[in-house]
């Protein structure tokens, strides 16, 4: 089979078919796939390699059987044992077998001849490596062999074959629990040693007393796997805690714990319910003078027109919220341009224009009309039209469209102008005034004002065009200043509601986040999708993340859509040199996967 190297990978990859049943270790692995993004569990496969002078013994994920595939794809963990491999001769050991000051050559030289021994009887537990260049295959002999671990050992195999009397020596030479060794012999103590067991007899509301196994430190993290993981199926902190202190206790295990749940990557990923936070309402800048500052938008596709249009082009002020739509076929960069084009013949030039990220105003086009005429273009940060205003009136010009052509849905193009009239003259909830008091100094003429006036018959205005105008500027005054405190009252007002349950959260460049899922496939499809990292901070609530999923694609995302990323720091296999009078510390030994 023809090997070849995938540097994206971190595991190794394995057609169905080339793989025998007894092959299967009965492990498994979490793999995202290249196209969606999505996350599949793949069964993890012992197979025998041979690459470039070296044999080696190590795990693959099994592709699904509807995945064809003719050649091996080598991951970046194996490539990094053979690179290994061929520069020294690494005798490797378990992180998990740390050496350290306290122990003397002959201690160490017996843990890692115990390491082999068990290796030797448990061949399906462990990964071997066979060099070539040694001319001698036996691991009885020992020579050109190098036994490395394996990346998954797995973890319930390795706690039950752990004896009883091996447990006692580990409690024993544990650093950790020393003290408590010494407690244990004083009067009254939570601690006990029952036929060389350390035990803890905590309070229980059910039985009286729980009878708690102190767990040495080596073994803390396997017995988190198994509580959390395994047989816990990923169960949240309070019940992984719970799992735990029914039989076991160690120093510190309620922290541990917690960081441990919290450092898991699929829980992250899953989410809990209500775990999305909102940040606290940012105040914008009220806007004083009238067509100053458009937001543009698009909603659709509608049921296309008789004219063929089946997209509405929407313009709203954001001063006087006076609003405007413009029907369209497409929403190509050219018919963007257009309608932009018809909104200015009516309301003049802006100085800024908000829109969101879609594809037609990010485009060249739209980018170079709108700075051609010297307009600043401002972009909404993805999935969060609350900061588009625009957004409140497509639902509300939507369902007058739809009460309006209940009969026939394709009549609501030659409908629109009525909606739009409606939204004109009728008050709104920031301002106080209806639009068109704010454009045009009045409101517009309406059928019932057409009635009134005919029962009413008032008298027509008769006066100068120095006094209309003196008289119309007069009442702008009056409108804005009105609107202005208007508007201010209503932010307070809005601020101090949405504020009650709002958390002020910050990140820093550099770190880590998930980010909320805007489409997912189906029900059990996560919530959360990601990493990516925090690479620039443009406001309080809008940081550009790039996406490390996503061949580092940046995007602009609002602090409510992410949610800090725990990576769980991991161990990796450690090689020991020939040097063995070279002491190390325990926590030297820690190396974080980058």
């Amino acid at each position: 089979m023809e090997v070849l190297r995938d540097t994206g990978s971190s595991v190794d990859l394995i057609s169905f078919k080339n793989v025998k049943e007894s092959d299967l270790t009965g492990d498994y692995v979490w793999a995202r796939q290249a196209l969606t993004n999505e996350h599949t569990c793949l069964a993890l496969a012992e197979i025998d390699l041979e690459i470039d002078g070296v044999r080696l013994k190590t795990k693959a994920a099994v592709l699904d059987p509807s995945v064809e595939m003719k050649h091996y794809l080598l991951g970046n963990k194996t490539q990094e044992l053979i690179d290994a491999i061929k520069k020294n001769a690494y005798s490797p050991e378990l992180i998990n077998l740390v050496v350290t000051r306290s122990q003397t050559k002959a201690a160490r030289t017996e843990k890692v001849a115990g390491f082999l021994d068990s290796i030797k009887g448990e061949g399906s537990s462990t990964i071997g490596v066979d060099n070539c260049d040694g001319g001698n295959n036996s691991l009885n002999e020992g020579e050109g062999t190098e036994i490395l671990p394996p990346a998954e050992v797995d973890n319930n195999t390795i706690l039950a074959n752990i004896k009883g009397d091996e447990f006692r020596g580990k409690q024993i030479n544990d650093p950790s629990l020393e003290g408590l060794f010494d407690k244990a012999g004083e009067e009254n103590s939570e601690f006990q040693v029952d036929k060389g067991v350390l035990f803890r007899i905590a309070p229980d509301k059910k039985e009286g007393i729980r009878k708690q196994l102190v767990i040495p430190e080596e073994l803390r993290e396997k017995i988190l796997k198994l509580c959390h993981n395994e047989s816990g199926t990923h169960v949240g902190i309070t019940k992984t805690k719970d799992r735990l202190l029914r039989n076991f206790f160690w120093p510190n295990i309620i922290k541990e714990t917690e960081n441990y749940v919290r450092c898991c990557d699929p829980c992250q990923r899953i989410g809990q319910a209500g775990e999305k936070k909102k940040a606290p309402l940012k105040l914008v800048p009220i806007i004083s003078e009238i067509f100053t500052k458009l937001n543009c938008d698009i909603t659709g596709p509608l049921p296309e027109s008789e004219k063929g249009n089946k997209y509405l082009f929407t313009v709203m002020c954001l001063a006087s919220k006076y609003p405007d739509a413009i029907p369209l076929k497409d929403i190509k960069s050219e018919s963007i341009v257009e309608a932009l084009l018809l909104t200015f013949s009516r309301f003049g030039f802006p100085r800024e224009v908000s829109c969101d990220l879609g594809s037609c105003f990010t485009s060249n086009l739209t980018s170079t009309f709108l700075e051609k005429f010297g307009i600043k273009v401002r972009h909404s940060s993805v999935h969060h039209p609350e900061s588009n205003p625009i957004e409140r009136f497509h639902r509300t010009v939507k369902r007058l469209l739809k009460v309006i052509c209940l009969e026939n849905a394709r009549d609501w193009e030659k409908n629109l102008p009525a909606a739009l009239l409606a939204l004109r003259t009728v008050d709104h909830d920031t301002t106080g005034y209806s639009p068109s008091e704010l454009v045009h100094g009045r409101n517009l003429r309406t059928p019932e004002r057409l009635l009134f006036e005919k029962w009413a018959e008032p008298e027509e205005e008769n006066s100068l065009v120095t006094e209309y105008v003196f008289e119309l500027l007069n009442r702008f005054q009056k409108y804005r200043e009105l609107a202005m405190e208007k508007a201010s009252a209503e932010q307070i007002k809005r601020k101090t509601w949405y504020d009650k349950k709002a958390i002020s959260r910050e990140f820093k460049i550099g770190d880590q986040v998930l980010i909320l899922a805007t489409h997912k496939p189906n029900k059990f499809a996560v919530n959360w999708v990601g990493p990516g990292v925090i690479d620039q901070k443009l406001s309080d609530t809008n940081y550009i993340v790039k996406r490390l999923d996503k061949k580092e694609k940046s995007q602009i995302y609002h602090i409510n859509m992410l949610k800090p990323y725990y990576k769980r720091t991991e161990r990796v296999n450690l090689l020991l040199t020939d040097k063995r009078d070279q002491e190390v510390e325990e926590n030297d030994l820690e190396i974080d996967y980058p």
